[in-house]
């Protein structure tokens, strides 16, 4: 999971907020008068540009247009939460752009891996917890919303000997409170983070192995090209992050370590 800086909310949805104050997600989907259709369209676009076409949650790529590779908008706190003080359905800052969790039969991995059961994650994960009585329906502070994640440094490390994330304890431990934490601390939060929506799945864990696996083998051939380590680093810094962003952001972050920040920091990083 990687920091996302959402931007200004598209006009079509404060247009039809207004309009429709107390109108579902599904209405808005389907409503041809006040413009809902269109909007909804405009947030689909706008949450997967935000967020450089990758998934809020395990980072896999994401498209509007490709079925192998299924976009949909997550709500963090329920869509079901509307009254007259807040329209949680609507709410531009609650909307984010998630994969099928592994959902999707015909997809391949990362996508998709069997046993499908196993190998949810996201938000299709997250819904079973819920209805299983492990995660509160009401999440906010149960587990770390993107939006609140420091750009720098990471809360999380990777074990690239099984592609496991876990938490960075030293990192959690000289964090700034995460407002509304309901865990006892960071390190607890980043952990049910993990549980709830099951990024160590072995679906994601492979898929980060490729990752770390490639970029070994990358950084052999920096090496036997001449390059000091630190121009080496420099470069496969360079190579692997010049998108905005590639999937599995934060596994190559994390495996290309202060190059990585070097790199992110000059392009103005912030999400």
């Amino acid at each position: 999971m990687k920091r996302i800086a959402s931007s200004s909310e598209p006009s079509t949805l404060m247009t039809y907020r207004q309009a429709v104050p107390g109108g579902t997600w599904e209405a808005m989907r389907n409503d041809p008068y006040f413009g809902g259709m269109a909007a909804y369209e405009n947030v689909r676009a706008q949450v997967l540009l935000d967020q450089g076409g990758i998934c809020a949650y395990c980072e896999v790529d994401i498209s509007a247009h490709d079925p192998l590779k299924q976009c949909r908008v997550e709500h963090f706190h329920p869509k079901s939460d509307i009254s007259a003080a807040h329209n949680w359905a609507l709410d531009w800052q609650n909307l984010l752009a998630v994969c099928a969790g592994g959902s999707y039969r015909y997809a391949e991995a990362p996508h998709a891996l069997a046993p499908i059961e196993e190998n949810l994650s996201c938000d299709a994960h997250k819904d079973r917890m819920i209805q299983r009585g492990k995660l509160q329906l009401v999440c906010d502070g149960w587990i770390l919303h993107p939006a609140a994640l420091p750009a720098s440094p990471s809360l999380f490390l990777i074990e690239k000997w099984n592609g496991n994330l876990a938490p960075d304890a030293a990192n959690c431990a000289a964090s700034l409170p995460i407002t509304g934490n309901r865990h006892a601390d960071v390190l607890s939060l980043v952990q049910h983070t993990i549980d709830m929506l099951n990024l160590n799945c072995e679906r994601l864990c492979q898929a980060r192995l490729r990752i770390v696996r490639d970029i070994e083998h990358n950084k052999k051939k920096q090496r036997l090209a001449g390059f000091s380590p630190t121009d080496g680093m420099a470069n496969l810094a360079q190579h692997y992050l010049r998108q905005k962003w590639p999937a599995f952001f934060t596994t190559i972050r994390l495996c290309l370590g202060t190059a990585a920040d070097s790199y992110l920091a000059g392009v103005g990083y912030q999400g």
